[in-house]
């Protein structure tokens, strides 16, 4: 007799998605959200799905004991933006290993606390396309700019 094994695997388990409608630019409201959350996010190189990719702005903070990583993503480019569903969001900041709902309730408070952010919205990831690439391309970036980085400055020492 066969077994079926079958198992619902969350991807996005320790993930939290923020879409952002805002105008202002990606190093503007970057500036804001530091401000008000308190947080670091420095500017890399911009994350690109692939290799011919539209490059799109990339934000990266790393809280230190704690291990919660924010990400604040641009949606736009002239001719495409990043998760086609979501078209109608400018931003997305990314939150992996938030600590608790209250945390998380609090950066969205403090995000739509700032002036000219017009709304920020809590996303199911589960059920929206292109997610997962999202996900997997925001990895694969990290383990680029961040990680690489920091073995290199240890080879050099």
């Amino acid at each position: 007799m066969k077994k079926k094994i079958s198992g619902n695997i969350d991807y996005f388990e320790d993930y939290h998605l923020l879409a952002i409608v805002s105008p202002l630019k990606d190093y503007t409201l970057t500036h804001f959200i530091n401000k008000q959350l308190r947080l670091q996010l420095k500017k890399y190189d911009d994350l690109r799905t692939s290799e011919e990719g539209k490059p799109y702005s990339w934000y990266y903070y790393r809280q230190g004991n704690k291990y919660m990583s924010c990400f604040l993503i641009g949606n736009n480019h002239p001719k495409h933006k990043l998760i086609p569903a979501l078209k109608n969001y400018d931003y997305f900041f990314l939150i992996r290993n938030a600590n608790g709902d209250e945390m998380l309730q609090s950066m969205t408070s403090g995000i739509r606390g700032i002036q000219n952010v017009v709304g920020v919205f809590k996303q199911n990831m589960s059920v929206i396309n292109g997610m997962d690439v999202l996900i997997e391309s925001n990895e694969l970036h990290e383990m680029e700019q961040i990680i690489s980085s920091v073995k290199k400055v240890k080879n050099k020492k």
